[in-house]
């Protein structure tokens, strides 16, 4: 989820929070009366703020481009988690948040409105860090089979199969897509095939690539299969997508914020994640 057509100050978050925040982003002086929210299997929790008052909201994944309506006038501050990560930092499972907004205060860490008064953009960010690294000091995420699943599936540049995936989790493939129902929110087929609509978004913005070559290049039947993805996810041709590409759901492009005040004990975090 993101303001698309106003300025966004976006950050990376601390080192060793990145297995599970993709960024931070903060939109103030909010002018826009709704936003789009393309899917990409990620979860966001965001700090509206304005007159003194705030709100903290969790924001499920979605399964289709959703239009939500904005509080003009107000700031929002916001925190990606990588999919399947808002697990280790929210009480509420994954799949009951999906194509949801739902409030996320008693839900989420009590701090996070306090964060939410500071002035400075760069002092909020690490402020932020300083928030979820105590968190995970004094609650270490624990690993599942179901984390390195989600990191085959990213690093896949084609179609993937559900029985392949339920092989590597080494259960049935009943069992296999139910915990990742509650991982991630969305079934396994359905999370790879938006990750391939995202890399297809990504390649559209950033390259040159004739669109039917992006379609070959990611498995797709062909040209009008990669339209219809498209139409499904997005609501757009993908040559419309390459004419007003506004993506900033990618860490990438992101740049790391100044120093942070808090310095984390590493052998607090799981080593799996070192």
């Amino acid at each position: 989820m993101n303001l698309a057509n106003q300025p966004l100050d976006v950050s990376l978050p601390a080192a060793p929070l990145r297995p599970y925040i993709s960024h931070y982003w903060l939109s103030l002086n909010n002018h826009d009366e709704i936003y789009s929210i393309v899917p990409d299997g990620a979860v966001d929790v965001v700090v509206v703020s304005g007159s003194a008052a705030y709100r903290v909201d969790a924001f499920g994944t979605t399964t289709k481009n959703t239009d939500v309506q904005l509080d003009v006038g107000k700031h929002y501050l916001g925190i990606r988690f990588r999919p399947g990560q808002s697990r280790h930092f929210l009480d509420a499972k994954t799949s009951e948040l999906t194509n949801t907004v739902r409030s996320a205060e008693g839900g989420f860490l009590p701090d996070m409105l306090r964060v939410a008064e500071s002035v400075s953009t760069e002092s909020l960010f690490a402020r932020l860090d300083a928030v979820l690294l105590q968190h995970l000091k004094r609650q270490s995420p624990g690993r599942s089979r179901i984390d390195e699943i989600i990191c085959y599936i990213e690093a896949t540049q084609g179609p993937v199969r559900v029985s392949e995936l339920s092989n590597m989790y080494c259960k049935s493939r009943r069992q296999f897509e139910r915990a990742f129902l509650d991982v991630v929110g969305l079934p396994p087929k359905l999370f790879a095939e938006i990750i391939r609509f995202r890399r297809a978004s990504a390649l559209l913005a950033e390259s040159k690539l004739p669109i039917a070559e992006i379609a070959a290049n990611l498995g797709y039947t062909d040209q009008s299969h990669l339209a219809h993805e498209f139409a499904r996810f997005l609501g757009q041709t993908p040559s419309r997508l390459r004419e007003h590409a506004a993506f900033l759901q990618d860490g990438g492009r992101f740049t790391e914020h100044n120093g942070t005040p808090f310095t984390v004990d590493k052998e607090s975090i799981h080593d799996e994640y070192q």
